[in-house]
């Protein structure tokens, strides 16, 4: 596991250090996909690859956002920017741990399954309510259930669940400690930013608060902190490659540089 260190660079600093590694992801990724889809982890593989892509994205924003005093889309992006580092760390540590593709092949299956069944179940409740004659699809069955109940294992909280049960034995008592209390804090930040995404009194109050305070400190925080987020999320997909490939830490080492 990659873990996170604090950081005082500026704002625009971040922004220099995300062109460096997008640059680099860019010249590189072409030839550790093809790696990687020489092995038994395939499915995991395109989906560490795929979230290190969106990561890449979020993290822009939010860099943007920050260096513009966007405070308030900060704070809705990086809630995102949290979960999807969770599932990327929580694919890489389950098929390490398993020796095993299942979990990216559960992620493409039956988590892609359930997302495109509570597509389906939310438009056709939508429609029935505007055209009550049109014909509605039974998607209450045990089989659409069960695929909900195996989606589960992608919720962020089972994810935590799992990270935190689930300790390398041979990482020291300090570092294990330290990932328990890392993971505790990105999920209460999580669970603090959800009136944010959704709109709520309490992200009002949250937002209102660090406006009186001291904005700035908290635009920096967001942008140090998402930029933490991806560069982890970088370094751990590389690592996953040379594990992979046996190549002596080459490709981690390399982005460490570039970093």
């Amino acid at each position: 596991m990659v873990f996170f260190q604090k950081n005082n660079m500026k704002i625009d600093e971040f922004l220099q250090s995300s062109d460096l590694i997008a640059k680099h992801a860019t010249k590189t990724i072409p030839e550790i996909s093809s790696l990687l889809q020489k092995s038994k982890f395939q499915a995991t593989s395109k989906a560490l690859l795929s979230l290190l892509a969106r990561s890449g994205y979020l993290n822009n924003e939010i860099l943007f956002a920050s260096s513009t005093g966007n405070l308030y889309s900060c704070a809705v992006l990086f809630r995102p920017m949290i979960e999807h580092n969770f599932r990327h760390l929580y694919m890489f540590v389950r098929a390490l741990n398993d020796d095993s593709d299942e979990v990216g092949k559960r992620y493409y299956g039956v988590l892609r399954g359930d997302e495109g069944r509570q597509a389906l179940y939310n438009i056709n409740k939508y429609t029935q309510k505007v055209y009550p004659n049109k014909t509605k699809w039974n998607l209450v069955n045990d089989h659409n259930k069960s695929i909900r109940t195996k989606a589960n294992e992608f919720r962020i909280d089972e994810i935590f669940y799992y990270l935190i049960e689930n300790n390398n034995d041979r990482v020291s008592n300090l570092l294990s400690t330290f990932k328990k209390e890392y993971l505790l804090e990105r999920l209460r930040q999580y669970t603090n930013l959800s009136s944010s995404v959704h709109g709520g009194p309490f992200g009002e109050a949250t937002f209102l608060e660090a406006q009186k305070t001291d904005s700035k400190a908290a635009l920096t925080k967001f942008a140090s902190e998402s930029f933490e987020l991806h560069k982890s999320l970088v370094e751990t997909t590389y690592l996953f490659a040379d594990m992979m490939q046996g190549s002596n830490l080459k490709w981690y080492e390399e982005i460490k540089k570039i970093i």
